[in-house]
């Protein structure tokens, strides 16, 4: 196998981390990358810790050139020199993956992102292709792990049905216009479901939300003072159907070209 090994002379990457080395292969890419934080805050007492000594973490990052991608991390661990303090030794808190993890935030973002459109077997093959070695079990144990959090403050909301199941159930889908976060997947896409958590929800002023009907009823039952706004995607259909209908009643059957 070929291989090529760069040495690089601290590459500074952010504030927080520097690159010392790399290696390719045809399949792979290792980053050396090492913490620059030389002091942290105790997360129990927050006094200011020196460096107790290293760990090392191999973390699976998203692919290059259809390459995996693996981070070799040298980061610090602390002692807290709080006599009062419960917290003896903490690891430092990696900014890209969280603790016990394997993948960073962005891959595991990039593979959800990816696997929602297929089955778990699928997403895992497909993935493999790009450079992503991940397995079917991984990607379900990922779609375990995601919480839904509502919010009863929220002033402006997206709303829209989903398929669950093609032709077969649906959903409606609550967004947090600002966050872009998803608050509530409500069953089934009638306007009494909708209703139940309107009433819980009395601060929302303003609403995008698609062309359904039931929608715009239950909205303006609930919350009367509520914009309600038309989205882009609706827009732009509503006027593409116009120009169709438009056009096949205007143009002839046949255009003859000189």
């Amino acid at each position: 196998m070929r291989y090529k090994e760069v040495n690089i002379n601290k590459i500074i990457v952010g504030e927080s981390y520097e690159i010392h080395n790399y290696v390719e292969t045809e399949e792979f890419i290792k980053i050396f990358i090492k913490s620059k934080k030389l002091t942290a805050c105790c997360p129990n007492c927050q006094n200011n810790c020196k460096i107790h000594g290293t760990y090392k973490r191999k973390i699976q990052d998203t692919p290059i050139h259809n390459k995996t991608v693996w981070l070799y991390t040298v980061a610090y661990e602390y002692r807290c020199e709080n006599k009062n303090c419960k917290t003896n030794i903490f690891a430092e808190e990696l900014e890209f993956a969280k603790k016990n993890q394997v993948m960073t935030d962005r891959l595991i973002q990039f593979i959800v992102c990816i696997s929602i459109f297929m089955s778990n077997s699928s997403a895992s093959m497909t993935l493999e292709l790009i450079g992503v070695k991940v397995s079917a079990d991984t990607i379900k144990n990922l779609y375990d792990r995601i919480k839904i959090i509502d919010d009863v403050d929220v002033e402006e909301v997206g709303i829209d049905d989903v398929a669950i199941r093609k032709g077969m159930k649906y959903a409606t889908a609550i967004y947090n216009m600002k966050t872009h976060n998803l608050i509530a997947l409500l069953e089934g896409r009638d306007a009494e479901t909708l209703k139940e958590w309107l009433k819980t929800h009395p601060k929302i002023k303003k609403v995008a939300r698609d062309r359904a009907s039931a929608f715009a009823s239950a909205i303006t039952e609930m919350l009367p003072d509520c914009v309600q706004i038309a989205d882009r995607f609706h827009l732009f259909e509503n006027i593409i159907d116009y120009l169709k209908n438009f056009f096949y009643g205007e143009m002839p059957e046949k255009i003859y070209i000189k």
